[in-house]
């Protein structure tokens, strides 16, 4: 069953298992155990997705909190096994937290889980340093898969050495590149570009092809990560 939110009034003390985040001291952590962070403001969102990931890891510790703001040092602070996170809570700006635990933890995996279509807010959770992002609609194995990929990658936020050749793109080809990657859809780049929605396919076809990814998010990820925005 997909993962859906309901509405909870906003918390101002925040607890995450036994520990206490309201005043942004950290629980004492045992090295011998990581330990994984959900950050979400809807309690059954946060226990759907805990059971999930108990049951997939069980030698992995799972925390959770509701966004609060006096948890943010915590969450940058720590270094956690890998960060679910929703970017649309009250009070907290999840693009801005994903840059500075980027920026502290670059190995650290951030997730996010959300509301926001994956074709308008995909491109820019990515541009601000998460590891994938994924609605809120898709089934529990594609939240599993993805922790995983996640979990495997070594450096998370690098490719592989292999993929060292820069890609012979056209002018046109990176203009549609570039539009992708602001999170524009087919026929939004059809009408900034001029051109017909089917040869924006076409062009978003060999992307794919050249820059060997499967879909938009992977192009969008290879694009930031190989500097290959206008």
């Amino acid at each position: 069953m997909p993962f859906r939110s309901g509405t909870h009034a906003y918390q101002r003390q925040v607890h995450i298992g036994a520990a206490s985040y309201s005043s942004m001291k950290l629980p004492v952590r045992d090295k011998s155990v990581r330990q994984a962070l959900v950050v979400d403001e809807h309690p059954i969102v946060r226990k759907g997705v805990k059971d999930l990931l108990k049951e997939a890891f069980p030698s992995l510790t799972i925390r959770d909190s509701s966004g609060n703001t006096d948890l943010l040092e915590g969450v940058r602070a720590y270094p956690w096994a890998f960060v679910i996170l929703e970017i649309n809570m009250p009070g907290l700006n999840g693009l801005d937290l994903i840059k500075q635990v980027t920026l502290r933890h670059p190995s650290v995996p951030i997730i996010v889980f959300s509301l926001y279509p994956e074709k308008q807010y995909a491109s820019r959770a990515l541009r601000a340093g998460a590891t994938a992002y994924l609605s809120k609609d898709c089934q529990p194995k594609d939240l599993v898969r993805t922790v995983r990929s996640a979990l495997k990658a070594s450096p998370p936020k690098k490719r592989p050495e292999q993929r060292t050749i820069r890609p012979d793109l056209s002018n046109r080809e990176l203009q549609v590149l570039n539009l992708l990657v602001k999170g524009m859809n087919r026929k939004e780049i059809s009408k900034t570009l001029g051109i017909k929605e089917r040869t924006v396919s076409t062009y978003r076809f060999r992307l794919f092809s050249k820059l060997e990814v499967r879909n938009t998010i992977e192009l969008v990820r290879y694009a930031i990560e190989e500097r290959l925005l206008q």
